[in-house]
């Protein structure tokens, strides 16, 4: 179920957008004695949130408030991958791992204090499944189960169609919705600015739309006394406040923000040549763990009659001079990314081979597809006098100075591409509805992977699915068939390998560039775990916290314009006997 956190668009990633620097006055440079507020931690976003409703958003944005406001049944303990106790106190599952019974915790209980029942275990269930809500995503999940059944009003069965592996990560995985608050209204509209009756640690209590939005820190919190629980969730607001990267940037440096993720390449290598870095005022780290990475590139839609052609499909894919831009535009920093799963292979294991940039290859496919003369303006038509054109959908400007090298070399093979921006929001319309010749996405890895989702020829189809290519292929069909039966995350894992395989060489995507790392900047002002972030994530908003002490000293460093200790750019997760 936790493939929601899926969706973000390349433009406002972390690992691989180019900055088009801005001079800023010199006030911007300058950091505020004082800024330092203990019980807010301040954080930036790049887009406004279209819903704060993750079923009916599963963006980024709107999973990570809604994961904080509405718990789940249970959650992975973050090192050892074991599900813990939350809003259930206990289950059990029958030998044939059909059958998963969960017993709710007496404790666990709404904001207004209503007891959480299997009355809003099952309402959760019905409305995910109800086809007139936009929660086809998660339909395909629970779509494997059938209705819970109500023993008790603590204790509800849920009985799986077929057996498969991911059965109890979905019983665990998906928020409990209040029924008493959502019953009889209308689900896609009514809860995208406010979501009533949490059960998780924080509130979304102050919305101003387009501008902030912020959650407060639950008092008395009825999962606190959970063992695991103790010691988390420490800031008591946690404000997100939109701005253009490029902006909130520097308004970081200048002690606005108290946090800082979005980070190019060029601000890695170039902008962090500043007094506040120098005086480790503010912290600049890689971190090296166990994440499961995932992918990013450009969706070619198959859909599209230009598309359907494997060769144009390969042509296109040799046109993309990853090393270049590698080099000359990502500072070194990333490698050409090979796989559509690349944390399932070893560090000396070959994935697949790299499309390398190759013009004369490109022509030479193009030829074979038909597209064999030029027309006046010099791009390339088949016999029908069709241009070879297509336009890439995207968001941020920070994107353009590599896209526009792909542009280039593409007119140079007697191929149009256009660039066209677009609102988070207005793309994901169009991405919903599959009205694009090619879009600059990525998706989040999993760490217990399932390729249903993003790769079976029945999700083709689905308004607001995940196949955005519109990808089918008979062979991946069948292999995803064949993994539900599977329990042995070895053998599954090799069979994904095949399937990454095949589809790698079919060309559903342009794969840009990875890294096994991930990157961040903060104020030197938080308490944390040695190894920053978690073994298998972040961990920043429920391990950290503003340290008193920490802060204080921030200041006076920062008005007396003294150095603090320096932290270490690098931690590597294994180098910690005492992690998370």
């Amino acid at each position: 179920m936790k493939n929601k956190k899926i969706l973000f668009l390349i433009g406002l990633l972390v690992v691989i957008a180019v900055t088009i620097y801005i001079l800023a006055s010199q006030d911007l440079f300058v950091m505020k004695p004082g800024s330092v507020n203990t019980d807010e931690l301040t954080l930036h976003t790049s887009e406004f949130p279209k819903s704060f409703n993750a079923y009916v958003n599963n963006a980024t944005d709107a999973s990570q408030v809604f994961d904080l406001v509405y718990a789940t049944l249970m959650e992975l303990d973050d090192k050892t991958l074991e599900y813990q106790p939350l809003i259930a106190e206990s289950w059990s599952i029958s030998p044939d791992q059909k059958e998963i019974t969960v017993k709710i915790s007496p404790a666990a209980q709404w904001s207004d204090g209503t007891p959480i029942t299997a009355e809003d275990v099952k309402f959760t269930y019905d409305v995910i499944m109800n086809p007139e809500n936009l929660t086809s995503v998660f339909r395909m999940y629970l779509g494997r189960l059938n209705p819970p059944e109500i023993i008790d009003e603590h204790t509800v069965r849920f009985t799986a169609k077929t057996a498969h592996y991911k059965n109890l990560e979905v019983v665990a995985g998906f928020n409990i919705l209040p029924k008493h608050l959502m019953e009889g209204k209308d689900f896609n509209k009514e809860f995208n600015m406010s979501l009533p009756g949490s059960s998780g640690p924080y509130d979304l209590a102050e919305v101003k739309e387009g501008r902030y939005y912020v959650l407060t820190r639950k008092e008395n919190y009825w999962a606190d006394q959970l063992p695991h629980r103790k010691g988390t969730y420490n800031f008591k607001r946690i404000r997100f406040r939109v701005m253009n990267p490029v902006v909130a940037f520097e308004a970081f440096k200048k002690g606005e923000f108290d946090i800082y993720t979005e980070i190019t390449a060029k601000r890695w290598v170039e902008d962090t040549n500043s007094e506040h870095f120098a005086k480790n005022w503010l912290v600049k780290q890689k971190i090296y763990n166990y994440a499961a990475r995932g992918f990013q590139g450009l969706a070619l839609n198959i859909r599209q009659p230009l598309f359907q052609d494997l060769r144009v499909r390969r042509a296109i894919a040799h046109l993309l001079n990853r090393e270049l831009i590698l080099e000359k535009i990502m500072f070194g920093e990333y490698k050409p990314l090979t796989s559509y799963w690349p944390y399932l292979y070893e560090k000396d294991e070959q994935s697949n081979p790299l499309m390398e940039f190759d013009p004369e290859r490109a022509k030479s496919l193009l030829r074979e597809a038909g597209y064999d003369r030029l027309d006046q303006t010099g791009y390339l038509v088949n016999e029908a006098g069709r241009r070879l054109e297509f336009t890439v959908a995207y968001v941020s400007e920070e994107t353009e100075k590599f896209l526009t090298v792909f542009v280039e070399d593409c007119k140079n093979a007697g191929v149009k591409v256009n660039l066209e921006r677009y609102s988070w929001a207005t793309l994901i319309k169009k991405m919903d509805q599959y009205d694009f010749d090619t879009v600059m996405i990525g998706w989040s890895g999993t760490l217990f992977p399932d390729p249903e989702q993003l790769w079976h020829s029945r999700h083709i189809n689905e308004a607001g699915g995940s196949n955005l290519p519109g990808y089918q292929n008979p062979e991946v069909d069948r292999l995803i068939d064949s993994l539900p039966a599977i329990y042995d995350p070895m053998k599954r894992a090799e069979i994904i390998k095949k399937i990454d395989r095949i589809i790698y060489q079919d060309v559903p995507y342009l794969l840009f560039w990875e890294a096994d790392y991930s990157r961040i900047f903060y104020k030197n002002i938080f308490g944390r775990p040695e190894t920053v972030f978690s073994k298998y994530g972040s961990g920043i908003i429920k391990y950290w916290w503003i340290d008193p002490e920490k802060a204080e000293e921030y200041e006076r460093a920062v008005k007396s314009r003294r150095a603090l200790p320096a932290e270490p750019e690098e931690i590597h997760y294994h180098d910690y006997a005492g992690e998370i």
